[in-house]
């Protein structure tokens, strides 16, 4: 009988040794073979970043919640928007269709960017950006630009502020919710103005004179 429990306490004690040994082996991020065990902690580790990366995603909409809206595709390289502009002359393209702007001296891009154009699809009133080649009028910086349709009246704050045609011209719009370039501006777009991005406007601030071309096209 003495025989036979010193025999079970080695077979315990040698069955406790593999059970650490084990245990060693699953921890041992290099061991070459891991031992199921292992490889289902592995598994469920990497399982967490997903749902950990799914979470995040899934708060980005809340954060930014138009940033599914559609943006017009831009099919118009620098190389075409500034083509046949005459060295020396700076010049704004605006395309409507495309929701983008160009602003070139000579055939050389100074800065392009996603605009948002005039409300065309309202019928009650007309905010629809006037075509042509036009000039800048005048510059200003911090000011409200404030005026009423039949939908109401508006006061804009703005920090830049050029018009090109009459009371239509180039801002920035901190109040706008949907993404710049958005086929959304047909129906909520600008009263005629065309908004650019802060960093655009800025550039184009301090590059454009009273007098400089601007041309819009459909």
């Amino acid at each position: 009988m003495s025989v036979l429990k010193k025999y079970l306490a080695a077979v315990g004690a040698t069955a406790l040794l593999v059970t650490l040994i084990g245990c060693s082996a699953a921890a041992a991020p290099t061991a070459p073979s891991a031992s199921p065990s292992a490889v289902s902690s592995s598994a469920a580790q990497h399982s967490v970043a997903p749902v950990a990366a799914a979470k995040a995603a899934a708060v980005a909409p809340v954060v930014k919640p138009v940033a599914a809206a559609p943006v017009v595709p831009v099919t118009t390289t620098a190389a075409v928007a500034c083509a046949g502009t005459p060295a020396g002359i700076k010049h704004i393209y605006v395309s409507i269709a495309q929701q983008h702007l160009w602003a070139c001296t000579g055939t050389v891009l100074l800065t392009d960017g996603a605009v948002t154009t005039g409300a065309s699809a309202l019928t009650n009133v007309h905010n629809a950006t006037p075509t042509g080649t036009m000039k800048i009028t005048g510059k200003a910086r911090n000011t409200v630009l404030a005026g009423k349709d039949v939908n109401g009246p508006w006061n804009d704050p703005v920090s830049y502020w050029m018009p090109f045609s009459g009371g239509v011209g180039f801002h920035d719009s901190p109040w706008q919710t949907f993404p710049l370039g958005s086929p959304l501006y047909t129906t909520q777009g600008s009263h005629g103005c065309v908004h650019l991005p802060l960093t655009v406007i800025a550039q184009v601030y301090d590059w454009a004179q009273i007098g400089t071309l601007v041309t819009i096209r459909a």
